[in-house]
């Protein structure tokens, strides 16, 4: 086979160049699960066993059977098997695996050989083993954005996907960069003193002086170069000084930032990244409309890594909806519920979500702790609140659904200093992402992400302080309530309350 291209779907595997292509765009996979796709490919419909793959991929080298299923798992992802009915890789249990999709032989080329990658740059971005589903018209207009502005910040909540589509924005654009894309990860940086340094060292540059910002910024006046300052939010502050000294010392570097609120500095321009959708919930929603959502589409793909027997049908489809409109098409969150499905099946998975943060924990021992379950990414956002803002964030999760200012304003704050202050707070609340606003209409309205509320919940509950709010939520109906009958009305939804339901 080498010499040769192999098609199948939407593939082209170039065995020679160790290339494989989606379209017209290579596919990173690693060198492991490349040489396990070339095995594969060439006994298309036949079983290759776990012990000749093994012998393979780890030449005079013993490894656990583990190391094979990881590797199988990664480029089932990469060609995403599953989704939209199409199957790639098949599991023949205690045996080994079967490439079950129709491959085409094309003729050996004459010519030189193929690139082996897409045109290539410096970088020091990580190779992802992930495909990104339901973002590819996000990255567009992220690419669009950075060729004309030179601060671009990616905000949304935890989980949401923000360093996902800043790799995917990166890697698309290497050309574009004469010295190259530096991811810095921030999150590990405890003082904020030591951003500079930090971006410096990637950078492998060293810094000189009493002023750390100007030394960086002069080490980069004649440099083409994009930084990926990724999770921003708890050393905000040196982040924001970082891009003003570099937008304003250098000509042509461009910031490419993740954080969960803006930066707040002059040429910012924001992107917030939405949820992936999904179907609003019926009990009618077949398998094909389901899987034209991104979120289906994520859910499907990652249950079938884990539970090969799975398939999305007419039967399943319902549960399905009702598991990612439950999730809030969070990404992290699908990732977390999608492989219960193997120990609980689907019902039992959609019925338990109504209490959700337990079941929503990690199972990659190599994720960072923070993003290990929901609870510690919400841990990771709550932290960052002063005390006063915690209070007042924990009180919203006693509304269910959709709330107004004034209804937070009756709840959740001392009469005093009501009604501009929850203005503000909710304002807050919704700039570091934690709470979701509808201006849409002309009393804006505000709510929680599910995941969100029922960490809230858990901090009331923590805090003894649940039964105070919830009575407090209560008087607020009845004053509420006879405020509408008195007027002729009595739909407390207008105002951000479902009163059968308080909690």
């Amino acid at each position: 086979m080498d010499g040769h291209a192999v098609s199948f779907g939407p593939f082209r595997l170039l065995v020679r160049q160790r290339l494989l292509l989606e379209g017209d765009k290579p596919v990173r996979l690693g060198s492991r699960a490349f040489e396990i796709l070339i095995a594969l490919v060439e006994r298309a419909g036949g079983l290759v066993g776990k012990d000749e793959l093994l012998a393979r991929v780890w030449p005079r080298t013993f490894v656990e059977v583990s190391n094979l299923k990881i590797q199988i798992s990664a480029l089932r992802r990469a060609l995403g098997d599953g989704q939209s009915g199409q199957r790639y890789i098949v599991t023949i249990p205690g045996q080994g695996y079967n490439f079950v999709a129709p491959v085409t032989l094309d003729e050996p080329s004459t010519g030189p050989p193929e690139p082996a990658t897409a045109p290539t740059g410096m970088h020091n971005l990580p190779l992802v083993l992930t495909r990104l589903i339901g973002r590819q018209a996000t990255i567009s207009a992220l690419v669009s954005r950075l060729s004309r502005e030179r601060l671009v910040t990616i905000v949304g909540p935890g989980g949401i996907g923000k360093t996902t589509v800043a790799l995917a924005v990166a890697e698309v654009t290497i050309p574009a960069y004469e010295h190259g894309i530096w991811m810095v990860d921030l999150a590990t940086v405890g003082d904020a003193r030591l951003v500079p340094s930090t971006v410096a060292t990637v950078l492998g540059l060293e810094i000189h002086g009493e002023s750390p910002l100007s030394g960086l910024a002069a080490d980069l006046r004649d440099k083409r170069m994009l930084l990926l300052l990724d999770n921003c939010e708890h050393v905000i502050d040196a982040v924001a000084g970082l891009a003003t000294a570099i937008l304003s010392q250098t000509p042509n570097v461009t910031i490419l930032a993740t954080s969960r609120e803006l930066l707040q500095v002059a040429g910012e321009v924001g992107y917030r990244l939405r949820t992936l959708t999904s179907p609003e919930p019926s009990p009618h929603v077949t398998a094909t409309e389901a899987a034209e959502f991104p979120a289906v589409q994520l859910f499907v793909e990652r249950v079938t890594a884990t539970t090969e027997s799975f398939a999305l049908t007419d039967a399943n489809a319902p549960l399905v909806v009702e598991i990612c409109r439950k999730l809030d098409g969070l990404p992290l969150a699908i990732e977390f519920a999608a492989p219960r499905v193997e120990a609980l099946g689907i019902e039992v998975l959609a019925a338990r979500l109504d209490d959700s943060l337990p079941l929503l924990s990690g199972w990659r021992r190599t994720a960072a702790p923070r993003h290990r379950t929901m609870a510690a990414v919400l841990d990771w956002s709550y932290g960052l609140l002063h005390e006063d803002e915690q209070r007042f964030f924990r009180a919203l999760g006693i509304f269910r659904g959709v709330l107004t200012a004034e209804a937070a304003a009756a709840v959740a704050m001392d009469a005093a200093t009501r009604d501009l202050d929850a203005i503000n707070r909710l304002a807050d609340l919704v700039a570091k992402s934690l709470v979701v606003a509808d201006v849409s209409q002309a009393v804006p309205r505000f709510r929680l992400l599910d995941t969100t509320r029922g960490y809230a919940l858990r901090k009331l509950r923590d805090t003894g302080e649940l039964p105070m709010l919830a009575r407090l939520h209560a008087e607020y109906l009845r004053h509420l309530m006879s405020g509408r009958r008195s007027s002729g009305t009595c739909d407390p939804r207008q105002n951000g309350a479902r009163p059968m339901r308080l909690i």
